[in-house]
C-alpha cells in the first residue's frame, strides 16, 4: 500500500531530538549568566518554551532586550556549546525514519539549527542523511516560517501538496505549512503546554501525542 504522505518535512529540535531539556534550555541559562547575570535564576523551562514558541530571536529581544552585538555573540556561543553536547534522538525516532525511508518516504528537514548539527545527529543516530535540509545556514527568506522549504521540497522531488506533511512542535513550522498549503502535525511528545496546545488546536490538521501516532498516520497501510 502507498504511504499516506510521501514526504515528511520535519523540524529538528524537540521534534526529532530532545533538545530543550538536554541542550537549549541549559545553554540559554549559560548565555544569560554571561549577558544578564542573575537572570538565569529567574527563567523556568516552561517560560523558555513558551517564549521561544514564536521564535527565539523575537523573544530574547522582547524579554532581555538583546542588542545586535549580543545576538551576534550569542549564536556562536550557543553553537559551540550544543555541538559539544548534542541532544539524544526521541526514543524510536531513528527506527521510524528508517522504516519510512525503506518504504519510499522522502525525509526533509526544516529547522533553525545549523547544517552540521543535523548532519551529525542523523549520521550518529540513523546512519543516513535526510534527502533535503533547510536550516539556519540558508538565507532568512528561505527559512521557516516562509513557505520556501516546503516549496523547494515539492520542486526537488516532484511532489504535490497532498504528498507532504510538516511535523513541528512550534509556531514557525505551522505558519510555514499553512502558507504552503500542506498538512501540519503538531508534535507534543517532547513537551505539552496549554498555550501551544490552544494554538495548534486552531491551526494544525493533526495533534499527535506520540511518535506511534505519527507512524500510524503516515504509514498505517504499510505496517
Amino acid at each position: 500500500m502507498a504511504l499516506r504522505y510521501r514526504c515528511l518535512v520535519l523540524d529538528h529540535d524537540d521534534t526529532v531530538t530532545n533538545s530543550a531539556v538536554e541542550t537549549n534550555y541549559p545553554n540559554m541559562l549559560d548565555s544569560l549568566a554571561h549577558l544578564r547575570p542573575g537572570e538565569e535564576k529567574n527563567l523556568t523551562i516552561e517560560e523558555f518554551l513558551l517564549g521561544t514558541f514564536h521564535g527565539y530571536q523575537n523573544w530574547v529581544q522582547e524579554r532581555y532586550h538583546y542588542t545586535k552585538e549580543e545576538l551576534d555573540w550569542q549564536y556562536p556561543f550557543w553553537k559551540e556549546c550544543v555541538m559539544k553536547n548534542r541532544p539524544s534522538f526521541v526514543r524510536g525516532m531513528a527506527d521510524f525514519l528508517a522504516r519510512y525511508r525503506a518504504a519510499g518516504g522522502i525525509i526533509c528537514v526544516a529547522t533553525h539549527s545549523y547544517f552540521e548539527m543535523i548532519e551529525k545527529d542523523y549520521m550518529t543516530n540513523c546512519g543516513f542523511m535526510p534527502h533535503y535540509i533547510n536550516c539556519w545556514d540558508d538565507p532568512v527568506e528561505h527559512r521557516k516560517p516562509y513557505p520556501y522549504p516546503v516549496e523547494e521540497a515539492a520542486r526537488r522531488f516532484g511532489l504535490e501538496k497532498s504528498d507532504i506533511l510538516v511535523v513541528d512542535d512550534m509556531q514557525p513550522g505551522c505558519i510555514m505549512a499553512n502558507a504552503a498549503g500542506v498538512d501540519f502535525a503538531a508534535a507534543f511528545w517532547c513537551h505539552d503546554l496549554a498555550p501551544l496546545r490552544e494554538y495548534m488546536g486552531e491551526h494544525a490538521q493533526y495533534q499527535l501525542e506520540s511518535l506511534a501516532q505519527l507512524e500510524e498516520l503516515v504509514m498505517g497501510d504499510t505496517l
